[in-house]
């Protein structure tokens, strides 16, 4: 329940405080006063956006405070503070604050929440139905989530929600797998050419660095051969060569040694020299015999660098980068298998979740019939209450039928496998009609009405607030809506913002919204009205400018007629 509202800059109300009361809150007002004002502060309250337009000028931060119960279940507070991780109490303090600097803080119970936590802790505190909310009911989308309301089918909503969602998730993925698939056997096609080309080539490693020595053999073989000849001519074959001039020396050798033995180092070092011009003679004679000069080969060898020059600018660049791309290539056509796997395996699982999920809808459309017969005969009640005697209000299915036939083909959502639209007939004689085709706005606010008070009746929320419920009623009709509304307040708490003095007279409690202007400057300001002070607001609600003693005598007897009506 609502028990204070504390409002400080926003829009045009610099400082408001209000205390609601148990039962019939009535808030009244000339128009543009200031009192929808208030449920745009209650509506921040609940966690709706705000924005720095809602701050008065002049001002630099707005904050609206409220202070709430739970009047039945203080327990129900506490479990719902400690699910959020806030400290448990049975009082609850929400404060939001609007600053232009864009610092923006909700504390609940002096402790800082977020937008989402302060969302999800008012669901269920306070119920606004605002100036143009009848107006919602010809939108039909709505009226399953109230149906559902009505009967109390959040838990069956919830697990068919939850099926959907794991339904969609593995469509998602399987469709994704698909099309992957899809995409993959196209790649598929050219990673198989690509295979094929690199191994029709018969890569072998290192294979690209030996071509390079041969061609460079190939292209010099006349320079190699002349050099080796020249050699060889120098060091063995021609007269006067190294080895022949070092006989010379090795006899000069032998006579230094047959007088100084101690020479003996030397001459093993010529020794080995001449081992060694030998060795070099003999390996550059083999070298020459070696060297040929091919242009088939250098052909042969050009172009097979050639190739490999090819594909090394489509795979890498050198021999070593095409080898891993082969490899790479090898592993990646070798997935397939895998993939066909996990496509049964999805197929599967979506089998079985559509499978439990028209268990689970069918469940909670049969309980959805079940209570669509409850609503309708509820509904029917209140109307008549309401001088809408003659009535019919009915839940009209677009679904799969009764009889359990294929549901093959009814509507696969979050919400289930119903479409439902709300039909009304006003008058005796008409037609079941939908009810934008039928219903004037004053029956609309009864139908809205009627459908408030028994959602009411089912717990849907602590405090029920109707801004503007006497849109498009007046007179008798209008009685009967107040007293209406007595009766929904003896059960909860209502806050109910009225032009009409045949609403107003049946609140518990009646406050004023006034409009000042002071200094250039326009404040809002509203008081809980006494006995005499609601007799002179109900006269201005029923005369206008001028009051005459008529006016407040049938004011007078309108308050004492709220009062004394059960």
């Amino acid at each position: 329940m609502l028990h204070e509202l504390t409002v400080h800059n926003f829009a045009i109300i610099r400082d408001l405080e209000i205390s609601f009361h148990e039962g019939l809150n009535v808030i009244s007002g000339e128009t543009g006063a200031g009192k929808s004002i208030l449920i745009g502060a209650v509506n921040l309250i609940l966690g709706s956006r705000a924005s720095q337009e809602m701050i008065r000028t002049g001002t630099q931060e707005a904050f609206v405070e409220a202070g709430l119960t739970f009047s039945e279940d203080a327990a129900a507070l506490a479990r719902r503070l400690e699910s959020l991780g806030l400290e448990s109490a049975e009082f609850l303090s929400i404060r939001r604050g609007i600053s232009r600097s864009g610092r923006n803080r909700i504390f609940v119970n002096d402790q800082v929440v977020s937008l989402q936590q302060l969302q999800s802790l008012a669901r269920g505190l306070i119920s606004i139905s605002g100036q143009h909310e009848h107006q919602l009911l010809l939108d039909s989308t709505l009226h399953l989530e109230l149906l559902d309301a009505f009967g109390n089918l959040d838990s069956l909503c919830e697990r068919v929600r939850e099926i959907h969602a794991q339904w969609t998730a593995v469509q998602d993925e399987l469709r994704r797998l698909v099309r992957t698939r899809r995409e993959r056997a196209e790649r598929l096609d050219f990673m198989r050419f690509q295979l094929q080309e690199l191994e029709a080539a018969r890569l072998i490693p290192g294979e690209d660095g030996e071509l390079e020595q041969e061609r460079s053999l190939l292209r010099h073989a006349a320079t190699l051969r002349e050099a080796a000849d020249r050699v060889n001519q120098v060091v063995y074959a021609r007269r006067g060569a190294v080895l022949e001039q070092l006989s010379g020396v090795e006899k000069d050798m032998e006579v230094l040694l047959g007088i100084d033995p101690s020479l003996e180092p030397l001459s093993v070092q010529l020794q080995q020299a001449r081992i060694h011009l030998e060795e070099l003679a003999h390996g550059i004679q083999h070298y020459a015999h070696r060297i040929t000069s091919d242009p088939q080969r250098l052909a042969a060898v050009e172009d097979r660098l050639t190739q490999l020059q090819r594909l090394g600018k489509k795979y890498g660049g050198s021999l070593e980068a095409m080898l891993l791309r082969q490899e790479e290539l090898r592993l990646g056509l070798s997935g397939e298998e895998d993939a066909d796997l996990r496509e049964d395996s999805l197929g599967k699982s979506l089998h079985e979740l559509r499978t439990r999920y028209l268990a689970e809808a069918a469940i909670l459309s049969e309980k959805r019939r079940e209570t669509a017969r409850g609503l309708e005969m509820e509904v029917g009640a209140v109307l008549a209450s309401l001088d809408m005697v003659r009535a019919r209000f009915q839940v009209h299915f677009d679904g799969p039928p009764d009889d359990g036939a294929d549901a093959q083909d009814p509507p696969f959502t979050p919400s289930g496998i119903d479409r439902v639209e709300f039909l009304l007939s006003a008058n005796p004689g008409e037609s079941l009609k939908p009810l934008a085709k039928v219903a004037s706005g004053g029956e609309l606010s009864r139908i809205l009405l009627a459908l408030k008070s028994l959602l009411g009746l089912r717990g849907e929320a602590e405090t029920l607030v109707f801004d503007e419920v006497d849109a498009g009623i007046g007179g008798r009709i209008a009685e009967l809506v107040g007293l209406q509304l007595k009766r929904l307040a003896a059960r909860q708490q209502v806050i109910c913002i009225t032009h009409l003095p045949q609403i107003a007279c049946y609140g518990r409690h009646h406050y004023r919204v006034a409009k000042e202007t002071r200094n250039d400057e326009t404040f809002t300001q509203i008081r809980l009205l006494d006995r005499e002070a609601r007799v002179d607001e109900l006269s201005r609600m029923l005369g206008g400018i001028a009051i005459s003693d008529t006016t407040r005598a049938h004011a007078e007897e309108m308050l004492r007629r709220g009062e004394e009506t059960a």
